[in-house]
Protein backbone atom coordinates (compact mmCIF):
# COMPACT_ATOMS: atom_id res chain seq x y z
CA UNK A 1 0.00 0.00 0.00
CA UNK A 2 1.15 3.53 -0.76
CA UNK A 3 0.00 7.05 0.06
CA UNK A 4 0.97 10.44 -1.32
CA UNK A 5 0.47 13.48 0.90
CA UNK A 6 0.27 16.71 -1.08
CA UNK A 7 -0.15 20.46 -0.83
CA UNK A 8 -1.45 22.35 -3.86
CA UNK A 9 -2.71 25.88 -4.40
CA UNK A 10 -3.03 26.26 -8.16
CA UNK A 11 -3.00 22.58 -9.12
CA UNK A 12 0.61 21.86 -10.09
CA UNK A 13 1.44 19.63 -7.15
CA UNK A 14 -1.92 17.87 -7.24
CA UNK A 15 -1.38 17.15 -10.94
CA UNK A 16 2.09 15.74 -10.14
CA UNK A 17 0.74 13.64 -7.27
CA UNK A 18 -2.05 12.22 -9.42
CA UNK A 19 0.38 11.39 -12.22
CA UNK A 20 2.71 9.50 -9.86
CA UNK A 21 -0.13 7.72 -8.07
CA UNK A 22 -1.42 6.30 -11.35
CA UNK A 23 1.84 4.37 -11.78
CA UNK A 24 1.87 2.91 -8.26
CA UNK A 25 -0.20 0.00 -6.99
CA UNK A 26 -2.98 0.79 -4.54
CA UNK A 27 -1.89 4.36 -4.01
CA UNK A 28 -4.22 6.97 -2.52
CA UNK A 29 -3.89 10.74 -2.19
CA UNK A 30 -4.23 12.68 1.07
CA UNK A 31 -4.04 16.44 1.65
CA UNK A 32 -1.33 17.57 4.05
CA UNK A 33 -3.60 20.15 5.64
CA UNK A 34 -6.35 17.57 6.05
CA UNK A 35 -3.93 15.19 7.79
CA UNK A 36 -2.71 17.88 10.20
CA UNK A 37 -6.29 18.52 11.28
CA UNK A 38 -6.79 14.84 12.16
CA UNK A 39 -3.43 13.01 12.46
CA UNK A 40 -3.33 9.22 12.48
CA UNK A 41 -0.75 6.41 12.37
CA UNK A 42 0.19 5.90 8.72
CA UNK A 43 0.55 2.17 8.01
CA UNK A 44 1.58 2.33 4.35
CA UNK A 45 4.89 0.82 3.26
CA UNK A 46 5.48 3.62 0.73
CA UNK A 47 4.89 7.24 1.71
CA UNK A 48 5.31 10.17 -0.67
CA UNK A 49 5.17 13.92 -0.24
CA UNK A 50 4.45 16.20 -3.21
CA UNK A 51 4.46 19.95 -2.73
CA UNK A 52 5.53 23.27 -4.28
CA UNK A 53 8.74 25.14 -3.55
CA UNK A 54 8.37 28.40 -1.61
CA UNK A 55 11.34 30.76 -1.98
CA UNK A 56 13.75 27.89 -2.61
CA UNK A 57 12.44 25.90 0.40
CA UNK A 58 9.60 23.72 1.61
CA UNK A 59 6.36 25.47 2.55
CA UNK A 60 6.18 25.94 6.35
CA UNK A 61 3.05 23.77 6.56
CA UNK A 62 4.93 20.92 4.84
CA UNK A 63 7.80 21.37 7.27
CA UNK A 64 5.28 21.07 10.13
CA UNK A 65 3.84 17.94 8.53
CA UNK A 66 7.26 16.26 8.31
CA UNK A 67 7.84 17.07 11.97
CA UNK A 68 4.51 15.61 13.08
CA UNK A 69 3.42 12.81 10.74
CA UNK A 70 3.24 9.40 12.44
CA UNK A 71 4.82 6.82 10.14
CA UNK A 72 7.53 4.20 9.82
CA UNK A 73 7.43 3.30 6.12
CA UNK A 74 9.94 1.24 4.18
CA UNK A 75 10.34 3.87 1.46
CA UNK A 76 9.82 7.66 1.56
CA UNK A 77 9.96 9.97 -1.43
CA UNK A 78 9.66 13.73 -1.86
CA UNK A 79 8.79 15.41 -5.15
CA UNK A 80 8.73 19.21 -5.39
CA UNK A 81 7.18 21.31 -8.14
CA UNK A 82 8.96 24.53 -9.04
CA UNK A 83 8.98 27.39 -11.48
CA UNK A 84 12.76 27.67 -11.77
CA UNK A 85 14.86 26.15 -8.94
CA UNK A 86 14.19 23.77 -6.06
CA UNK A 87 16.88 25.39 -3.90
CA UNK A 88 17.18 23.70 -0.52
CA UNK A 89 13.77 21.99 -0.55
CA UNK A 90 14.91 18.39 -1.07
CA UNK A 91 17.82 18.66 1.35
CA UNK A 92 15.56 20.31 3.89
CA UNK A 93 13.13 17.39 3.65
CA UNK A 94 16.00 14.93 4.12
CA UNK A 95 17.21 16.72 7.25
CA UNK A 96 13.75 17.05 8.80
CA UNK A 97 13.12 13.33 8.40
CA UNK A 98 16.61 12.43 9.62
CA UNK A 99 15.92 14.32 12.84
CA UNK A 100 13.13 11.82 13.46
CA UNK A 101 15.28 8.82 12.46
CA UNK A 102 13.41 8.49 9.17
CA UNK A 103 15.15 8.19 5.81
CA UNK A 104 14.26 10.05 2.62
CA UNK A 105 15.10 7.44 0.01
CA UNK A 106 14.30 9.46 -3.10
CA UNK A 107 13.88 13.11 -3.99
CA UNK A 108 13.05 14.70 -7.32
CA UNK A 109 11.93 17.99 -8.82
CA UNK A 110 9.66 18.80 -11.73
CA UNK A 111 9.36 22.16 -13.46
CA UNK A 112 5.85 23.55 -13.95
CA UNK A 113 4.58 27.09 -14.60
CA UNK A 114 5.46 29.50 -11.80
CA UNK A 115 2.50 30.82 -9.81
CA UNK A 116 4.50 33.24 -7.66
CA UNK A 117 2.86 36.36 -9.22
CA UNK A 118 6.21 38.12 -8.66
CA UNK A 119 7.95 36.11 -11.40
CA UNK A 120 5.19 34.74 -13.66
CA UNK A 121 6.12 32.30 -16.41
CA UNK A 122 5.64 33.72 -19.94
CA UNK A 123 2.90 31.97 -21.90
CA UNK A 124 5.34 30.23 -24.23
CA UNK A 125 7.29 28.84 -21.28
CA UNK A 126 4.09 27.72 -19.54
CA UNK A 127 3.09 25.75 -22.62
CA UNK A 128 6.53 24.15 -22.91
CA UNK A 129 6.62 23.14 -19.23
CA UNK A 130 3.13 21.64 -19.43
CA UNK A 131 4.12 19.64 -22.52
CA UNK A 132 7.29 18.32 -20.87
CA UNK A 133 5.73 17.47 -17.50
CA UNK A 134 4.15 14.08 -18.40
CA UNK A 135 7.51 12.66 -19.50
CA UNK A 136 9.32 14.03 -16.44
CA UNK A 137 6.68 12.72 -14.08
CA UNK A 138 6.64 9.38 -15.88
CA UNK A 139 10.36 8.94 -15.21
CA UNK A 140 9.94 9.98 -11.58
CA UNK A 141 7.06 7.55 -11.13
CA UNK A 142 9.10 4.68 -12.61
CA UNK A 143 11.99 5.48 -10.29
CA UNK A 144 9.63 5.39 -7.31
CA UNK A 145 8.01 2.16 -8.47
CA UNK A 146 11.48 0.58 -8.74
CA UNK A 147 12.46 1.95 -5.29
CA UNK A 148 15.28 4.04 -6.73
CA UNK A 149 17.52 5.54 -4.02
CA UNK A 150 19.36 8.86 -4.34
CA UNK A 151 19.71 9.68 -0.64
CA UNK A 152 23.38 10.63 -1.00
CA UNK A 153 22.57 13.41 -3.47
CA UNK A 154 19.94 15.28 -1.46
CA UNK A 155 22.06 17.56 0.71
CA UNK A 156 21.23 21.28 0.73
CA UNK A 157 23.64 24.18 0.26
CA UNK A 158 24.28 26.77 2.95
CA UNK A 159 23.66 29.71 0.61
CA UNK A 160 20.18 28.53 -0.37
CA UNK A 161 19.02 28.77 3.23
CA UNK A 162 20.41 32.18 4.06
CA UNK A 163 20.91 33.85 0.69
CA UNK A 164 17.84 32.56 -1.09
CA UNK A 165 15.07 31.53 1.27
CA UNK A 166 15.59 34.09 4.04
CA UNK A 167 15.98 37.01 1.64
CA UNK A 168 13.04 35.96 -0.53
CA UNK A 169 10.68 35.50 2.41
CA UNK A 170 11.76 38.84 3.88
CA UNK A 171 10.88 40.63 0.64
CA UNK A 172 7.51 38.88 0.38
CA UNK A 173 6.66 39.53 4.01
CA UNK A 174 8.04 43.02 4.67
CA UNK A 175 7.94 44.62 1.24
CA UNK A 176 5.10 42.82 -0.54
CA UNK A 177 3.16 42.03 2.69
CA UNK A 178 1.81 38.90 1.02
CA UNK A 179 0.14 37.68 4.21
CA UNK A 180 -2.40 40.52 4.25
CA UNK A 181 -5.21 39.09 2.15
CA UNK A 182 -8.01 41.41 1.09
CA UNK A 183 -10.96 41.47 -1.25
CA UNK A 184 -12.36 44.42 -3.15
CA UNK A 185 -16.05 44.27 -2.31
CA UNK A 186 -17.00 46.36 -5.32
CA UNK A 187 -15.44 43.74 -7.63
CA UNK A 188 -16.31 40.48 -5.84
CA UNK A 189 -19.38 38.66 -7.16
CA UNK A 190 -19.51 36.14 -4.30
CA UNK A 191 -18.73 33.05 -6.38
CA UNK A 192 -16.95 31.37 -3.43
CA UNK A 193 -14.22 29.72 -5.51
CA UNK A 194 -11.48 31.26 -3.34
CA UNK A 195 -12.99 29.61 -0.25
CA UNK A 196 -13.42 26.31 -2.09
CA UNK A 197 -9.82 25.98 -3.23
CA UNK A 198 -8.13 27.20 -0.03
CA UNK A 199 -6.22 24.13 1.26
CA UNK A 200 -6.23 25.40 4.84
CA UNK A 201 -9.90 26.28 5.07
CA UNK A 202 -8.70 29.81 5.86
CA UNK A 203 -11.37 31.50 3.74
CA UNK A 204 -15.07 31.41 4.57
CA UNK A 205 -17.99 33.13 2.93
CA UNK A 206 -19.86 35.68 5.04
CA UNK A 207 -22.78 37.63 3.61
CA UNK A 208 -21.70 36.57 0.15
CA UNK A 209 -18.13 37.86 0.53
CA UNK A 210 -14.88 36.07 1.50
CA UNK A 211 -13.63 36.42 5.07
CA UNK A 212 -9.97 35.63 5.76
CA UNK A 213 -8.73 33.80 8.85
CA UNK A 214 -5.24 33.52 10.34
CA UNK A 215 -4.19 30.12 8.96
CA UNK A 216 -3.08 31.10 5.46
CA UNK A 217 -0.45 28.73 4.02
CA UNK A 218 0.55 31.24 1.31
CA UNK A 219 -0.26 28.98 -1.63
CA UNK A 220 -1.67 31.94 -3.62
CA UNK A 221 -4.51 29.68 -4.76
CA UNK A 222 -7.26 32.16 -3.91
CA UNK A 223 -5.65 34.92 -5.95
CA UNK A 224 -5.21 32.69 -8.98
CA UNK A 225 -8.58 30.89 -8.96
CA UNK A 226 -10.85 33.86 -8.19
CA UNK A 227 -13.55 34.98 -10.64
CA UNK A 228 -12.58 37.26 -13.55
CA UNK A 229 -13.24 40.30 -11.36
CA UNK A 230 -9.62 40.44 -10.06
CA UNK A 231 -11.02 40.94 -6.58
CA UNK A 232 -8.35 39.39 -4.31
CA UNK A 233 -5.00 40.93 -3.40
CA UNK A 234 -2.14 39.45 -1.38
CA UNK A 235 -0.84 42.56 0.31
CA UNK A 236 0.85 44.54 -2.45
CA UNK A 237 0.67 41.61 -4.83
CA UNK A 238 -2.26 42.31 -7.12
CA UNK A 239 -2.64 39.57 -9.76
CA UNK A 240 -3.97 40.40 -13.18
CA UNK A 241 -4.68 38.40 -16.30
CA UNK A 242 -0.98 38.26 -17.18
CA UNK A 243 0.15 36.85 -13.82
CA UNK A 244 -2.84 34.63 -13.07
CA UNK A 245 -2.27 30.85 -13.44
CA UNK A 246 -3.97 27.55 -12.65
CA UNK A 247 -3.16 24.09 -13.93
CA UNK A 248 -5.45 23.36 -16.89
CA UNK A 249 -6.21 19.78 -15.81
CA UNK A 250 -7.19 20.46 -12.20
CA UNK A 251 -10.57 21.70 -10.99
CA UNK A 252 -11.53 23.68 -7.86
CA UNK A 253 -13.50 20.67 -6.60
CA UNK A 254 -10.37 18.49 -6.74
CA UNK A 255 -8.37 21.04 -4.77
CA UNK A 256 -11.11 21.39 -2.17
CA UNK A 257 -10.74 17.75 -1.11
CA UNK A 258 -7.25 18.22 0.34
CA UNK A 259 -8.43 20.14 3.39
CA UNK A 260 -10.39 17.13 4.67
CA UNK A 261 -9.01 13.83 5.91
CA UNK A 262 -10.01 10.90 3.72
CA UNK A 263 -12.20 8.14 5.17
CA UNK A 264 -10.13 5.32 3.78
CA UNK A 265 -6.90 5.05 5.77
Amino acid sequence: MAVIFYLSGTGNSLYAAKSIAQELEQCRLEGITGYLKAPYEVQDEVVGIVCPVYCMALPPVVEAFLQQVKMVPQYIFLVVTMGAMSGQALGQGKELLKQRELRLSYGAQVALPDNSIVFPSPQARQEKLLRNAPAELGLIARNIKNKYDNYQHLDRGFLWKYGGTAAGMWVLDKIKQFGKLSCADDKCVGCGICAEVCPAGNITMAAGKPAFGSECVHCFGCAHWWCPQNAISLGRLKPDQKTRYKHPEITPAELAVQKERKDEI
